[in-house]
């Protein structure tokens, strides 16, 4: 398995010399460094998956989306603890709201980093 160095924006292909791949797999769970993790570690990493992926706006829009998912749970996760105080426990709660703002803030500050690098790229005519 080659991998290629993401940020090349060119059409060259650098190999990128990988002593032990391992660390790329989770060590526990379903993909605890089997050889069909990988393996299938060519197809997410490289200039190749970047060009596979899609658009940059798919992309963004599946952030978006993961963003709202967050955000939705948390908020029925409040209902539910209003509701049926017994069927929820208070730390689920607490973790939800947790990931629901962390995930808006890192989403706000990729978006405030690309509005500001469009205006940098206007600005340099």
């Amino acid at each position: 398995m080659t991998l290629y160095k993401p940020e090349l924006v060119s059409g060259d292909k650098v190999a990128m010399a990988i002593t032990n791949p391992k660390h790329l797999v989770p060590q526990a769970g379903r993909y605890a460094a089997s050889g069909e993790a990988l393996a299938s570690l060519g197809d997410k990493i490289g200039s190749d998956a970047a060009t596979r992926s899609g658009s940059f706006e798919n992309a963004m829009l599946n952030a978006l989306d993961s963003v709202n998912a967050d955000q939705t749970e948390s908020a029925a996760l409040m209902q539910k603890m209003v509701t049926d105080p017994d069927s929820v426990d208070a730390h689920d709660v607490t973790i939800g709201m947790a990931k629901a703002n962390l995930s808006l803030n890192i989403t706000r500050t990729v978006l405030s980093r690309i509005v500001s690098g469009w205006k940098d790229i206007i600005n340099t005519r």
